[in-house]
C-alpha cells in the first residue's frame, strides 16, 4: 500500500545492532504507531459523529427520528448501539474539531460527561498540556461531576434506591458445565463469582439443571442440599468480612461461600459514587464507611453477579448491623455520595 513504508519509518532512524539499540527502536516504533492509530480512531468517531448528526438535522422535524436512526445504524452495521450514541454525542461536544493531538479517545470519552463546554475544552487542553493518562482524566472528571451533582441536589430529597431483595446465605444453582470441551459432564453448583464444583461431591440427591438449592442440616447434623423455590432474587446474597475500606464506595472483603469454601474480592458499591480518594471529601467518605462498620463481626452482601464494572469489580449492595443497614443510601443520605447509573 501507498504510505506503508513511511508509516512504519520512526522519526529519528535507530541502529539495531545492539539489544538495547534493537528494544529502543521497537518501542520507539510501536509507541508512535500507537499514537497514528489513536489519532485514526479519534479522526474516524468525529467524521462519523458529523455524518450522523448532520443527517438528524435534515430530518429534524421528524418526531424521535435521531434515536431511531441510530438503532437503526446500530442493528445494519452491527455496531453496538451505546458507541454509535457516544460518537454522535463526541461530535456535538466537540464541533470546532480536534487540536490535541496527543489525546486518544479513551480521554474524549471521559470528556463527554462534562456539561459545560467551556470546561469540557479546558479540561481538554489541561490533559494535553499536562500530558494525563486516561486514568488521570477520569479522576478530574468525576470529581468535577460529583460536585456538581451535590451543587444541584442541595435542598432536594435524598434519593432513594431500588428496593434490593436479599436471599439466604448459602444458595445456589445448579448449573451445566460452561464449555463442550470440559473434562467432565458433572452437573456443577455455583457458588458464585466464578466457582464452582461437582455437584456429587456435595449432595447424593440429583437435581437438574438451572434448578435452586439450599444448604441444611440432616437429623444426623450433616450439610445436605435441599431444593428451593426457583426465584432468581435468592441468590448471590453471601455473608462477608470486611478486609479493607479502599475508599467511599470500594470495599476489599472475603466471602463466606459455604462448604469451607472462601473468596477474596473488590465489591464496587452499586448506584452510588463517592468522591475520589485523593480529595477532602473522598477521604471523608472513607472514614465515614470505616466508622460504620467498625466492631461489625460480618455484611451481607448482595452481588451483581452478572455485571463487572469497567475496572473489573462486582457491583453489589452492602448491609451491615443486627438490624441491616442500607450502607449504599446511608453514603447518599449523609451527602459523601451522589446516584448514578451503573
Amino acid at each position: 500500500m501507498p504510505g506503508t513504508a513511511l508509516l512504519l519509518q520512526p522519526k529519528t532512524k535507530l541502529s539495531v545492532e545492539t539489544y538495547p539499540l534493537l528494544r529502543e527502536a521497537v518501542r520507539q516504533t510501536l509507541l508512535e504507531g500507537q499514537l497514528k492509530i489513536e489519532q485514526a480512531k479519534v479522526q474516524t468517531y468525529w467524521q462519523s459523529g458529523k455524518y450522523i448528526q448532520e443527517h438528524i438535522l435534515l430530518n429534524q422535524d421528524r418526531a424521535g427520528y435521531g434515536d431511531q436512526i441510530v438503532v437503526r445504524l446500530s442493528e445494519d452495521l452491527e455496531i453496538d448501539l451505546s458507541v454509535l450514541k457516544k460518537i454522535r454525542r463526541f461530535y456535538r461536544f466537540f464541533q470546532k474539531g480536534s487540536t490535541w493531538s496527543l489525546l486518544s479517545w479513551g480521554h474524549y470519552r471521559a470528556l463527554l460527561a462534562i456539561e459545560d463546554e467551556k470546561r469540557r475544552y479546558e479540561l481538554a487542553d489541561l490533559a494535553e498540556k499536562n500530558k494525563w493518562i486516561v486514568r488521570d482524566l477520569e479522576i478530574r472528571v468525576r470529581n468535577e461531576c460529583w460536585r456538581k451533582q451535590v451543587e444541584d441536589s442541595e435542598g432536594k430529597e435524598v434519593p432513594r434506591l431500588p428496593f434490593v431483595c436479599l436471599g439466604p446465605f448459602y444458595t445456589y444453582r445448579i448449573v451445566k458445565p460452561e464449555t463442550i470441551h470440559s473434562r467432565s459432564q458433572e452437573l456443577l453448583i455455583d457458588f458464585g463469582f466464578s466457582h464452582s464444583a461437582e455437584l456429587s461431591l456435595y449432595s447424593e440427591t440429583r437435581f437438574g439443571p438451572d434448578t435452586l438449592v439450599t444448604s441444611a442440616k440432616d437429623a444426623r447434623g450433616r450439610y445436605v442440599l435441599e431444593k428451593v423455590t426457583n426465584s432468581n432474587d435468592l441468590l448471590y446474597t453471601f455473608k462477608a468480612y470486611v478486609e479493607r475500606v479502599i475508599d467511599g464506595d470500594t470495599l476489599k472483603v472475603e466471602f463466606e461461600l459455604g462448604f469451607g469454601q472462601r473468596h477474596h474480592e473488590t465489591i464496587r458499591l452499586r448506584c452510588i459514587d463517592c468522591p475520589e480518594i485523593n480529595t477532602p471529601e473522598g477521604k471523608a467518605a472513607k472514614r465515614f464507611v470505616e466508622n460504620q462498620l467498625k466492631g461489625v463481626d460480618f455484611i451481607t452482601v448482595k452481588s451483581v453477579q452478572t455485571k463487572r464494572e469497567k475496572w473489573g469489580r462486582y457491583l453489589g449492595d452492602v448491609f451491615f448491623g443486627d438490624k441491616p443497614v442500607y450502607l449504599n443510601q446511608l453514603l447518599l443520605d449523609k451527602g459523601h455520595a451522589v446516584r448514578v447509573r451503573n
